[in-house]
């Protein structure tokens, strides 16, 4: 940890960050060879003792790396563990909506001091997470987010964690970094594939090449990792407001996604990432020409 502004940290304190000690982390941080002394936190402190997975990816993410962090996102939270990540935007973010919106908790590790909203457009998240989980960092109050704080961050991550799932992390991702953080800790690495024309992908595939596990059901990690699966009851029943929409706009007659977000009036991103996230829950199905309703 570094030097603290015993001003800011005052400051901080009464905001209702907390300095959270060794004897407060969880189990797979706790048995690492250098555990940080302390952790500066904002929220729900008690989900740190917890059993965590992360999830990481790029922050220039496609809509089906959205979809499939949040979809596994909310596979973990309803196995009961906790969802880790760097509050990034893309990957990071999607994971982290995908937990608070299944009711679980989850986790945002910052390279910056918790005080601090990086990137600032995910200040609303962050306020969300202090309600349903809680920011961490080795970083005092106060701290700017530099380069060089980056790697610590993602060690941290991959130290909190039971394991690391990837999705779409080109070559030179951070996330990357993460991966070799959590094998060195002996942690396993999940890596969701893509298509093999996306240059976003080519990290993830490297990481199967060079022996990490190949998975495309949150089940298979959750196996993994020796934690109960739980099934959800009835598909139709967990559909957001935007989801039932986008069903009632779609025929068996497969429709062009902008004419679907035409339709709409909503943001083409929230729709090509609820798009696929119905996608993959087979409840509607891409052709050549757009997307219609399962037959």
């Amino acid at each position: 940890m570094e030097r603290v502004d015993t001003r800011a940290l005052e400051k901080a304190l009464a905001l209702g960050i907390e300095v959270v000690e060794s004897d407060d982390f969880g189990r797979e941080l706790t048995q690492t060879e250098s555990p940080p002394p302390a952790l500066f936190a904002w929220g729900d402190v008690s989900c740190l003792s917890r059993p965590m997975v992360a999830i990481v990816g790029t922050r220039g993410a496609t809509a089906y790396g959205r979809a499939v962090a949040q979809k596994f996102s909310e596979a973990f939270v309803r196995a009961g563990l906790v969802v880790v990540s760097g509050g990034a935007m893309g990957i990071d973010e999607s994971a982290h909506q995908g937990a608070m919106e299944a009711g679980g908790l989850t986790v945002a590790v910052f390279a910056n001091g918790v005080d601090l909203a990086q990137p600032p457009k995910n200040g609303p998240l962050f306020a969300r997470i202090r309600e349903q989980g809680c920011l961490v960092s080795a970083f005092a109050v106060g701290t700017p987010a530099m380069e060089h704080r980056f790697q610590p961050r993602n060690e941290l991550i991959a130290a909190m964690s039971m394991g690391v799932v990837v999705v779409e992390a080109p070559t030179g991702s951070g996330a990357l970094m993460t991966c070799t953080a959590a094998a060195d800790l002996g942690r396993e690495v999940f890596v969701v594939p893509g298509t093999i024309d996306r240059p976003g992908f080519r990290g993830s595939h490297n990481l199967i090449r060079d022996g990490a596990t190949l998975v495309d059901d949150p089940a298979q990690v959750l196996a993994s990792l020796g934690v109960q699966a739980v099934e959800v009851a009835s598909r139709d029943a967990s559909l957001s407001d935007t989801q039932r929409r986008i069903l009632s706009a779609l025929s068996v007659d497969p429709q062009a996604p902008e004419k679907i977000v035409s339709h709409l009036g909503l943001d083409s991103s929230q729709v090509m990432t609820e798009l696929t996230m119905m996608e993959l829950d087979g409840l509607i199905v891409k052709t050549g020409t757009g997307y219609a309703i399962k037959p």
